[in-house]
């Protein structure tokens, strides 16, 4: 029987709350290139202001548990795109420990040449047989995790008020769709699927996107903020669902609630 693993993988975030810190981190998403001092300030600052993310801590808890649950059967790894322990580094201790196959899983539910393909990109082995989880935002379990937070809000918060959803996304560049990038209908689909679930109204949610950056290229629309700054009227309630999240982290902490 070949030696089974599973790879966990997230984006990463920086080392340490620190000027440079952040600057090394921000370099490396920039591929080498560091960015003006003035970004780096900006995103050092956003950082404190949520007092650091909690990324790495909630992944590695959740790479404890699926260890856990798959004791015996496979070893479980964990590594970052964009910080230590960085993904080509991990396969290289799994090619020393006699790794043969792996199933990769990038902890972003749906697929996006943004996002997931990065990740298989990174994975490179001549003695690892590895397979991908595509997207999995359609598992039974995250989508009853939503209706049950939503419910939650619904039935302790909303009560009898008006409100509305919010299924916000990470944004992509609007070009994702002339190469037919999947990630823009799975969240559309995957909104959707939670709405009728719950038996919203299509007046009660809307699906709206987040955390563009400047890179000189127009991105999917709307923006969350500029869509409520449109607005005339305001239900009594906004509920924010950041579906393209499972952990929060600095575009839910700083994008979202500051």
């Amino acid at each position: 029987m070949s030696k089974k693993a599973v790879l966990m993988m997230t984006f990463g975030s920086p080392e340490a709350i620190s000027y440079e810190a952040v600057a090394e981190f921000f370099t490396n998403i920039r591929r080498g290139v560091r960015p003006e001092e003035d970004e780096i300030k900006t995103l050092y600052d956003n950082y404190v202001r949520i007092g650091g993310t909690p990324l790495q801590a909630i992944t590695r808890e959740e790479v404890r548990l699926v260890a856990e649950a798959l004791e015996g059967q496979a070893n479980v790894y964990f590594a970052n795109k964009f910080s230590s322990p960085f993904i080509p580094e991990v396969v290289r201790q799994m090619e020393q420990d006699g790794i043969e196959e792996c199933l990769g899983l990038a902890l972003e539910p749906h697929y996006s040449y943004y996002s997931i393909y990065g990740y298989e990109k990174l994975i490179e082995s001549k003695t690892i047989r590895f397979h991908m989880v595509k997207d999995w935002y359609h598992n039974p379990n995250l989508l009853q995790f939503w209706e049950q937070e939503i419910k939650k809000i619904l039935t302790e918060d909303v009560k009898d008020g008006s409100f509305k959803v919010f299924f916000s996304a990470h944004s992509v560049p609007v070009i994702a769709l002339e190469f037919e990038d999947p990630y823009i209908d799975q969240i559309y689909k995957n909104g959707q699927i939670i709405a009728e679930r719950l038996g919203l109204e299509k007046h009660q949610y809307t699906h709206t996107w987040q955390s563009e950056s400047d890179i000189g290229l127009p991105w999917m629309k709307p923006d969350v903020l500029e869509y409520l700054r449109e607005q005339t009227e305001h239900p009594e309630h906004y509920i924010f669902i950041p579906i393209s999240f499972i952990s929060e982290h600095i575009e839910v902490l700083y994008d979202n609630d500051i």
